[in-house]
């Protein structure tokens, strides 16, 4: 026996209704429902009436064979004569009768002994009649109710016994007819019921077609297009085309800043390649000395780290923006890790003439200390760069209302005009393109991703980072770390 090694398995897609279909689907069902409804309703009714009537002409016709009975002093004779009277007469007789006196039939409708004998009739009723006493027959293609009822003669000990047929063939007729019309609008109503929820949910789903086709136009080139908003839409679907043009928009914003990222990326790229391969070709058109090897070697040396530092700022900005970062949180001094920043940028300040100062009231943190040291590290060297010679830069450290830590870095240089403001923390973004480069860069310094870096660092640990500048005046960056928050992504 061979036996099989793998296992293919089909997965097909299941069938689905279109939302036409199912409204239409919907609109029959519950139409037919309610046709139903109405018609059991109808039936009922109708058999009801019937039945009422049944029991009414019986109640009738033996109060009045009784008051037969009574004028003639309880003979039986004049009682028979009657009957024989109303239902000999025609052949479609509306009811038959039987009288008898114990066992003894004393008289009867002509042939009805062949049609309902006596053993058809049910016990006799004792006590009021009701519509439960009634007892159906068909026979000879008519429909009979049974019932044995008693008479009692006036001068007579023992009572006598009724048994009378009414023909119910008509109703029952009546009923069979209405039954099978019945049958026939249905199934004559089901294909209009189809046609026309098939037109109303066409016309109720005309607006999503319209969206679906104002929809199509919407292409990578034309991301500035919307769904327009008039005619007007339904309430029901007003909000889905507000919400599709608010996403519209957010993706035409999201495609806009990527394609700008990747100009700056490739432009950040491209200069240290240019100086680096720059440097390899004029090192070999000529042979050269020691000395000038060593320095087209450091020079493409810094180019490296300087590439170095962009892809790596670009990875932890890549990894900053999904909830799997891991903090490696932890209590510490603020101030201790303050003035270990400070150690760092104070002989570069030196070189300016710039001073860095710093007042801490806050104590302690809870935070990732080296994405803190960067965070803070960031912030200083774009101070210490542009704060003017024989200046202060003011690092101070406090708590605030929530429990959190505030970080203000302040500096008095030139300022950012105000429509720089909200795009500090885009990626690449410069309030000063053409400043110079050759001033070095710290962690994202020249590259435009400092302060990105700063406004991850503070998303990860829930917080969030603010510029104050003015033109002429200075600039104040405000870091806020929450004390014991862990952010919910």
């Amino acid at each position: 026996m061979r036996m099989s090694t793998g296992l293919m398995i089909t997965i097909r897609p299941r069938s689905i209704l279109s939302i036409n279909a199912r409204l239409t689907l919907l609109y029959t069902l519950g139409a037919m429902a309610a046709v139903a409804l109405f018609a059991v309703l109808v039936n009922w009714k109708l058999a009801a009436n019937f039945s009422t009537e049944h029991l009414r002409f019986v109640q009738a016709k033996t109060a009045e064979l009784q008051t037969d009975l009574n004028d003639a002093d309880g003979r039986a004779g004049a009682l028979l004569s009657e009957i024989s009277k109303e239902t000999a007469e025609t052949r479609l007789r509306q009811y038959q009768a039987r009288v008898l006196s114990g066992d003894t039939i004393l008289g009867q409708t002509p042939g009805m002994a062949t049609t309902l004998p006596v053993s058809l009739f049910a016990p006799l009723v004792v006590g009021a009649l009701r519509a439960t006493d009634l007892h159906q027959h068909r026979t000879g293609g008519r429909t009979w109710l049974l019932v044995s009822l008693p008479l009692r003669p006036v001068h007579r000990t023992s009572a006598l016994r009724l048994q009378l047929a009414y023909d119910i063939t008509r109703d029952q007729k009546l009923l069979v007819d209405f039954h099978r019309a019945l049958a026939v609008f249905f199934l004559l109503l089901v294909p209009v019921l189809i046609v026309t929820g098939r037109w109303i949910s066409t016309r109720a789903l005309a607006p999503v077609s319209r969206m679906v086709r104002a929809a199509s136009n919407i292409t990578p080139t034309q991301l500035s297009t919307r769904i327009p908003e008039t005619p007007p839409w339904p309430r029901e679907l007003s909000g889905l085309v507000a919400a599709f043009n608010d996403m519209l928009s957010r993706l035409e914003d999201g495609f806009t800043r990527l394609s700008r990222f990747s100009a700056d990326l490739a432009h950040e790229l491209r200069t240290p390649l240019s100086n680096l391969s720059g440097e390899l070709e004029v090192c070999l058109t000529r042979p050269r000395t020691v000395e000038a090897y060593r320095a087209a070697l450091t020079s493409g040396l810094e180019e490296c780290g300087r590439l170095h530092a962009l892809i790596e700022n670009l990875l932890f900005l890549a990894r900053a923006e999904h909830a799997g970062v891991a903090l490696h949180r932890e209590h510490f001094v603020v101030a201790e890790a303050a003035d270990w920043v400070i150690a760092q940028h104070r002989p570069g300040a030196a070189t300016r003439d710039v001073h860095i100062n710093l007042k801490a009231s806050a104590s302690r943190l809870y935070a990732d200390p080296l994405l803190f040291r960067q965070a803070l590290g960031n912030v200083l060297a774009n101070a210490v760069r542009h704060a003017p010679a024989d200046s202060t830069v003011s690092v101070e450290i406090k708590h605030v209302a929530d429990n959190g830590v505030e970080v203000c870095v302040s500096d008095h240089g030139d300022g950012i005009a105000a429509q720089h403001l909200p795009h500090l923390f885009e990626r690449f973004y410069r309030a000063d393109p053409a400043r110079d480069r050759s001033q070095g860069h710290v962690e994202g310094q020249g590259t435009g991703l400092g302060l990105s870096i700063i406004h991850s660092i503070l998303e990860l640990h829930g917080g969030n980072a603010t510029v104050d500048s003015t033109v002429g005046v200075g600039t104040r960056v405000t870091l806020r770390f929450p004390q014991e928050h862990m952010p919910s992504k």
